[in-house]
């Protein structure tokens, strides 16, 4: 099956953007000069380009172009604090390393945010780069109360803010807090590291609109395969 142009589009100048074609803070070609490229309609391409934003790549002001934000294996820190997410915090591929349902006393992460005997889904992933780098270990837990079909979703690609948003649960905030971490010896070996290697670990919990907690998540990152930071582009 033929690529869709828009995706074609993306994924060749996301491909120049980690060969170092461009540097950060370089304006991209327009929009008209990437139409006669792959000889399409503005459409596609701003569809690629808007993707490119969400991924956290590129910046886009209005009179100043798209400007190169990120390179290589990074991703960026305010994106996966957004709470109105569409698409992956950080790009790449999932694998399912275990899923549990219990009460939230249970496990660790949701023992002191959810209510004793709360239903809880408990969903471990590994996050994967495309040439097959472990990036992060994703670790969250699920009030089943208020997505109660979440575990019949395809759990390899779920990005679960944007699945409760089209759910239309109103994501009101996430609070985030980072810390630095030891990681015990099963959690370090899905990253390929030493457990006496430090990593930085991302605690997000998400609030609905009526502030009740409907996921409290852990992203151990991999401390060299990815790099958290946050752009701030002069578009002046």
């Amino acid at each position: 099956m033929a690529t869709a142009k828009h995706l074609e589009i993306r994924e060749s100048i996301e491909a120049d953007i980690h060969r170092g074609l461009f540097d950060v803070g370089q304006k991209l070609p327009t929009e008209k000069e990437l139409m006669e490229r792959f000889g399409v309609s503005r459409n596609p391409v701003q569809k690629a380009m808007n993707a490119l934003v969400e991924a956290g790549l590129v910046s886009r002001k209005r009179g100043s172009g798209t400007i190169v934000a990120s390179t290589g294996l990074r991703t960026n820190l305010l994106r996966m604090m957004d709470p109105s997410l569409t698409s992956p915090e950080v790009d790449g591929d999932h694998k399912v390393v275990s899923v549990e349902v219990s009460s939230a006393e249970s496990f660790p992460l949701s023992r002191n945010v959810f209510p004793k005997g709360q239903p809880t889904a408990a969903l471990t992933r590994m996050k994967y780069s495309a040439d097959g780098q472990p990036l992060a270990l994703e670790r969250c837990c699920i009030n089943l109360s208020r997505a109660p079909e979440v575990l019949s979703q395809n759990l390899e690609h779920l990005t679960t803010i944007a699945y409760y948003n089209s759910l239309g649960l109103g994501i009101r905030r996430a609070n985030t807090v980072l810390r630095a971490a030891l990681l015990e010896t099963f959690d370090a070996s899905h990253l390929e590291i030493s457990s006496s290697e430090p990593v930085v670990c991302q605690q997000r919990t998400t609030h609905l609109a009526d502030d009740s907690i409907i996921e409290v998540a852990e992203f151990y990152i991999h401390p060299r395969n990815m790099t958290l930071e946050v752009s701030q582009i002069d578009n002046s």
